[in-house]
Formats: C-alpha cells, sequence, structure tokens
C-alpha cells in the first residue's frame, strides 16, 4: 500500500565551479546552492547574453540529488554522475539502508543529463524509466553510440509521455515536467502522511519554486515550461520538496 512508502535523500546536492587559467584548473566553492550556480557565474565574470555556455571557460562538476523510495518496490531516482557510482559512493550510500545495487527494482532518471544519469551503470538489468523524448535529447548532447550503449544495459524502459503520468508503483508516480529539457520528469511519491515531490531540475533550487527566479541560461519558452511544470507540482501541495541541487523543503 502506499502508506508503506518511504523517501530518502541518499546523497545531498553539491557543485563545483572551475575554471581554466592558463594551463592549471581552478576549482571554486560556495555554500549556498545559489551561489554553487549563477551567481558564482557572476562572480567569475560570465555574461551569459554575450558568451555561450561551452565557450565561456565556465566548468560545472555538480552533485545532484540523489532520492531512495521503498515500498512494494525498491527505487533509485537520479543515481547521479559517473564517479558517484565508479567510486563507490552510491554503493556505500545504499548500504546505509542495508540495501546494495541487487536489491534495487527500477531506476528513474528525471532527465538524461550525466549529473542525473550517467551513474544508471549501476543497476545493470534494472527497468528504467524517463520522459518520452528524453532519449532523443540525450543523442543530440552525448551522441546516439553512448546514449544508446547507456540504455541497452538496462533492463527495459519505460518512457513518460509529454504532459501525462504513469504509475511506477503504488503511490509512486513519474510526471512529466519539461523545461530543463524536452523529457524531463518529476516524481510524486505517497509517503504516509506525506507528499513528496522528487522535482530533479524542474526546480533545482528553492528560489525557483519559491521566487520562480530560474537560471539566466533558459530560453524564455523553456521559462514559460518550467513555470507550467513548477504549477504541476505546486497544485500536487506537496508537504516535502526535493529539489535536483539544493536541500529538501518541508511545509
Amino acid at each position: 500500500m502506499s502508506a508503506a512508502n518511504t523517501v530518502d535523500v541518499l546523497i545531498q546536492p553539491f557543485a563545483l565551479r572551475f575554471s581554466l587559467h592558463q594551463d592549471e584548473v581552478v576549482y571554486l566553492v560556495a555554500g549556498s546552492a545559489d551561489m554553487q550556480l549563477d551567481r558564482m557565474e557572476l562572480l567569475m565574470g560570465i555574461n551569459p547574453a554575450k558568451q555561450g555556455l561551452f565557450d565561456s571557460n565556465l566548468g560545472f562538476l555538480p552533485v545532484a540529488t540523489t532520492a531512495l523510495i521503498r515500498g512494494e518496490r525498491t527505487i533509485v531516482v537520479d543515481p547521479g554522475n559517473h564517479h558517484i557510482g565508479f567510486y563507490g559512493m552510491l554503493g556505500l550510500a545504499l548500504r546505509r539502508f542495508g540495501l546494495t545495487p541487487v536489491d534495487v527494482d527500477l531506476v528513474i532518471c528525471t532527465h538524461s543529463h550525466h549529473d542525473h544519469m550517467a551513474s544508471t551503470f549501476l543497476f545493470r538489468g534494472k527497468p528504467l524509466v524517463i520522459g518520452a523524448g528524453e532519449a532523443d535529447y540525450a543523442r543530440s548532447v552525448y551522441g546516439a553510440e553512448e546514449t544508446d550503449t547507456r540504455l541497452r544495459a538496462m533492463g527495459g524502459l519505460t518512457e513518460v509521455p509529454q504532459h501525462e503520468a504513469v504509475e511506477v508503483a503504488p503511490g509512486v508516480r513519474a510526471v512529466s515536467t519539461p523545461g530543463h529539457t524536452p523529457g524531463h520528469i518529476s516524481v510524486l511519491v505517497e509517503a504516509g502522511a506525506d507528499r513528496v515531490a522528487i522535482a530533479g531540475d524542474t526546480v533545482m533550487t528553492r528560489a525557483e519554486y519559491l521566487q520562480r527566479r530560474f537560471s539566466h541560461w533558459y530560453t524564455a519558452e523553456q521559462v514559460a515550461q518550467l513555470n507550467e511544470s513548477a504549477d504541476r507540482l505546486a497544485a500536487w501541495r506537496p508537504t516535502r520538496i526535493l529539489f535536483g541541487h539544493d536541500r529538501e523543503l518541508r511545509f
């Protein structure tokens, strides 16, 4: 039953920024999520109106929120960057709950960016849920060979149709929330008295959700989609929200 669902954070989010100075890569660290993201870019002299994301001497090493849902099925949402899985961090995080990757029944990726999806390799043969169109988006960003190799390693693919929802377990729905990427999804979990929204990068930080202050890299079309998607999350009246790159918010 849905009342048996629990939601825990396996890995808390964090981000480093870096840039190249002559032949040295210099890393910057900040305490707050908003500073880690756009505000640090301003500190580094990045002007989105004049520079593209990939020609601005701007590096981004993010650790996204990884969530664990336990109920009728054991589900990992957003396994994270490659190094989270490769260096054993995700395995250690699961061990805190008495689990190993073998015990996971299902993997959900809110979207295909590497900081959310690269460590799916740890769950080879497990079913994967993503949004419709997200695989094609990943092919356009990372190439068909890498994307298709990653998807073939999984034990079947379920795609959430645009503007729809799919129940993946009792009390657990994957819902379409486009904007950050074309096929982005979020996860809504009925967990006893709690209603937990695992938002991924629909709202990366508290400021994006509460103040609708979205990143300066988004287009006007993306911002419109993000506002619609954030409205959809808010209308569900969650008591907890897990953001892609900020600590969770409880109401």
